[in-house]
């Protein structure tokens, strides 16, 4: 998850300095026939429309955003090409009234429209970020793989983020090509769900690229610059302190507690790394979290600006034997935090301080080898909280007499196990605990002991939000 990298912005007060240029944004559209077809319980086109709702109007408001599509009004014609709304665009009613408007009904023809996209890019100042939503790859006879490349090979200042809204592997391959030579990221999606997570992730690179865009330079008397570091006020509950490093020999020039919610600190000018310490109870260290590093000018602020995770977990669900909460990077499965009981739970649960971006949540319980994973596509957004509500589980209550070591909930009809919960050699300790789990259907199995074969002991386990069901295996 490269959104979630430090949110580093130097900051310089002008005396009088030239407006800086803003980013723009471009957004392609497939509205090819294939995109009616049918993705999580709605068609493709749908699912866009209503993601784009809730996207465009999100856009930082000093960028200015186009939107070109194809396939949209006539079968079979590889030049069915549009720019609705041209780049530099300041109505966002309009780019949305267009994509409302939009009927599937032709082919895709993905080189010919970045082509026209790019065209209307050249000699433009701002650089644009271009986001192609597609189904499917071309239909048309280009290699907008190629195409791509040799647009940025002469000079058109772009970098092109693609989205592969429910589409093959093979499809992949050639969508995935065409954002790594247009210098951006490709995004999976099956649903509407994955589809805004995609642009959530997008919006966040442009809110930080307008942020650096506001960035300007003058003289200043001083010899010092300044770090700003803010949370917010929540996240100093689990809080120890913090660190600050001087990249070029290592030393520790700064470590203490935060004193506000939002702090500045004086420095001298120079590289540095900024960690974050998480209290613990019974006489603990602290855990580190690395955020990244920082440049300090003279007379400048850089700003280090988090989020924070807050928990909300149904009463019942709190006997959940957690033996550690992971926060790992979305998409990229990189550990970012680990916070440990320690024989004591009173910071396990309370709000944690994260870097802007998109994160996983998965719980270690008790003698459990993997994490199981409890929320996926979190958004963190600095300054701002972001609740993960844990109110859906399941208890399996223990047998009469039938000795067991173990059960798995798997997904109904199968696949990779949502929870693996096994006994410990001298008790039975945590098998009849209750475990958050995700609403949905589910199949438990039993491991009985002395016994080969697993029992099938449910299937179709009903699991609604804000239901813990409490499961009489019947034996």
């Amino acid at each position: 998850m490269k959104t979630l990298k430090a949110c580093l912005v130097s900051l310089f007060i002008p005396l009088c300095a030239p407006a800086a240029t803003m980013p723009e944004a471009m957004l392609i559209l497939d509205a090819s026939g294939s995109m009616m077809g049918a993705a999580g319980g709605q068609t493709k086109i749908d699912a866009a429309k209503a993601v784009l709702a809730q996207v465009v109007p999100a856009v930082a408001p000093e960028v200015k955003i186009g939107l070109a599509a194809y396939g949209h009004r006539r079968p079979n014609d590889c030049a069915d090409i549009e720019i609705l709304v041209p780049p530099g665009n300041e109505d966002r009613a309009a780019v949305l009234a267009r994509i409302a408007a939009m009927q599937p009904r032709g082919m895709t023809p993905i080189s010919a429209a970045v082509t026209q996209v790019a065209d209307l890019l050249k000699g433009r100042d701002a650089e644009t970020t271009i986001v192609l939503v597609s189904d499917g790859q071309e239909t048309c006879g280009g290699d907008p793989c190629a195409t791509v490349k040799a647009l940025k090979a002469a000079g058109v200042k772009f970098v092109m983020h693609v989205v592969g809204f429910d589409v093959t592997e093979e499809d992949k391959a050639q969508l995935a090509c065409i954002a790594e030579a247009g210098g951006g990221r490709y995004f999976g999606a099956s649903d509407a769900a994955g589809l805004l997570a995609a642009m959530q992730a997008v919006n966040q690179e442009i809110a930080q690229k307008v942020e650096q865009a506001k960035t300007q330079v003058v003289q200043q008397a001083t010899g010092l610059g300044k770090l700003r570091i803010a949370v917010p006020e929540s996240a100093l509950q689990s809080l120890k302190g913090f660190r600050i490093v001087r990249k070029s020999s290592g030393k520790v020039v700064k470590e203490g507690e935060l004193p506000a919610a939002d702090s500045t600190h004086p420095l001298m000018s120079g590289d540095y790394s900024l960690t974050l310490l998480f209290a613990n109870p019974n006489y603990q260290p602290p855990t580190e979290m690395p955020l990244g590093d920082f440049t300090v000018v003279k007379g400048g602020t850089a700003a280090m600006e988090l989020g924070a995770l807050v928990f909300n977990i149904a009463e019942e669900l709190k006997e959940a034997p957690v033996e550690a909460i992971i926060v790992s990077e979305s998409g990229a499965d990189r550990e970012v935090l680990r916070i440990l009981p320690h024989g004591n739970d009173y910071y396990l649960f309370k709000p944690k301080a994260l870097l802007p971006g998109t994160c996983d949540v998965s719980f270690l319980y008790r003698r459990c080898e993997k994490p199981s994973k409890v929320a996926a596509g979190l958004g963190v957004a600095a300054g701002q909280e972001t609740v993960l509500t844990l109110d859906s589980g399941i208890l399996v209550t223990r047998p009469g007499e039938t000795r067991v070591r173990g059960w798995d909930l798997l997904p109904a009809g199968g696949g990779e196990p949502v929870l693996s919960i096994r006994r410990g050699f001298d008790n039975e300790e945590p098998l009849w605990r209750p475990f958050p789990v995700p609403p949905g259907t589910y199949d438990l199995i039993l491991k009985v002991s002395d016994m080969d074969e697993d029992l099938p002991a449910g299937e179709g386990i009903a699991i609604e939000a804000g239901r813990t069901v409490r499961f009489d295996t019947g034996l």
